[in-house]
């Protein structure tokens, strides 16, 4: 599952729970820790300096350059504001607007939660040089540069191909780059980068040449003309340590997320028969 957080309404909902909570509406696992050091009151309403701290961080905001802290402070004021506002408005009596605020709480809470998956894994040096080792071993010791044809039909593709095993291919690509899907040159591309049967395509053949039978992939029918096959020089593990690490905790968060599916008790209830509207004729009464 990946989870996709809205820019601004985790913190909204945060600041929400927070007022509901001073108000009592709220429970205890939505409010913040008490005695928490606080940046301002609003309309009595304490608002603690982590959630300004939050709100910086999310908006790469300094806070001590006093413009910024400003325009971070306003911000979260007006959260403040619309969530008295919607307490007093009684919003949370229609079940939609609750809703609505509850379901971005999870979200960002759910944000939240692999968020602490991640930064409370471990991943030591060994596991990341590893993890190199294998990606070097999948991008393999070669680059290509290549064109190709792309059709939508194999017919198409097949004509092409024929046509390069008698003329210059350049001259083919030329004479079918308007009818074909995609006409384009690549440089420099690995064949861990491409569909497999494009990859096996790509390392089986020589500088010079042009795929003989069109390769078929997702994507329609490729036909391929090779040029220059260049060495592959991967980045040093060094270059790579902290990308490798940030997509290793990742797949950790992932897999922790998956556990809890696994060994959650799930019921589902069955939806229930719709109620006729108001408005509706009973059956045993023709209308007029």
């Amino acid at each position: 599952m990946t989870v996709i957080s809205t820019p601004r309404l985790p913190i909204l909902v945060l600041v929400l729970s927070l007022t509901l909570s001073a108000c009592g509406g709220s429970s205890g696992h939505d409010a913040l820790p008490a005695g928490l050091p606080i940046v301002e009151t609003v309309n009595g309403q304490p608002v603690p300096q982590v959630l300004l701290d939050v709100l910086a961080r999310e908006r790469k905001l300094d806070l001590d350059v006093p413009e910024q802290r400003a325009a971070a402070l306003t911000e979260l004021r007006d959260y403040i504001l619309l969530g008295q506002a919607a307490e007093a408005g009684s919003y949370f009596d229609d079940p939609l607007f609750a809703a609505e605020v509850e379901i971005n709480r999870l979200q960002g809470m759910a944000n939240a939660t692999l968020g602490k998956f991640r930064s409370s894994a471990q991943v030591d040096d060994s596991v990341l040089r590893t993890e190199y080792e294998q990606q070097l071993a999948k991008a393999g010791s070669s680059e290509y540069d290549f064109s190709q044809l792309l059709f939508d039909n194999e017919d198409d593709a097949l004509k092409a191909a024929g046509e390069a095993m008698n003329q210059p291919f350049s001259e083919v690509f030329d004479a079918w780059s308007t009818r074909a899907k995609q006409a384009r040159a690549f440089q420099r591309v690995r064949p861990v980068q491409l569909p497999e049967p494009m990859a096996r395509a790509l390392t089986s053949m020589k500088s010079g040449e042009t795929t003989k039978v069109p390769v078929k992939t997702d994507y329609g029918w490729h036909v391929i003309h090779v040029g220059a096959i260049s060495p592959f020089v991967p980045p040093t593990f060094e270059q790579l340590r902290e990308s490798i690490r940030e997509t290793l905790l990742a797949q950790l968060s992932q897999q922790r997320l998956i556990k809890l599916r696994e060994e959650a008790k799930v019921t589902t209830e069955s939806p229930t028969d719709a109620e006729p509207s108001a408005d509706a004729v009973p059956a045993d009464k023709p209308a007029n």
